[in-house]
């Protein structure tokens, strides 16, 4: 540990810039991907609770990870388990967003929606 102004690794950590893989760390805050994990800084994961790497929401949002759900954030509806993103956030599925997805039988009719046609 590097007590120089709060450092938790030479020149990064605390009150420096966010560390590199495997430079110590306190916490999530002193690491580039947000992880820090026995003390040294962790490459992002799927499962780390953090959404860092080319995740768009909390371990979730990229081909790797799973589809986000309700309330994660998302680039595009691809992104979310619902199909349906709006304005960076994931939606639940509706009975008027255009998009096949939950109990629908076909777009945005049938199950909990109106019959369909």
């Amino acid at each position: 540990m590097d007590d120089h102004e709060g450092e938790t690794d030479t020149d990064c950590g605390g009150s420096c810039a966010p560390c590199r893989l495997g430079a110590a760390c306190e916490t999530g805050l002193d690491c580039k991907d947000g992880v820090c994990r026995l003390g040294a800084c962790q490459a992002p994961t799927c499962v780390d609770g953090v959404a860092n790497g080319f995740e768009t929401g909390v371990d979730c949002g990229t081909r790797s990870c799973p589809l986000c759900p309700a309330g994660e954030g998302c680039l595009a509806g691809e992104n979310c388990a619902s199909g349906v993103c709006r304005e960076r956030v994931c939606q639940e599925p509706s009975c008027n967003d255009g998009i096949l997805n939950g109990s629908e039988l076909d777009v945005d009719c049938g199950g909990a929606c109106r019959t369909c046609k």
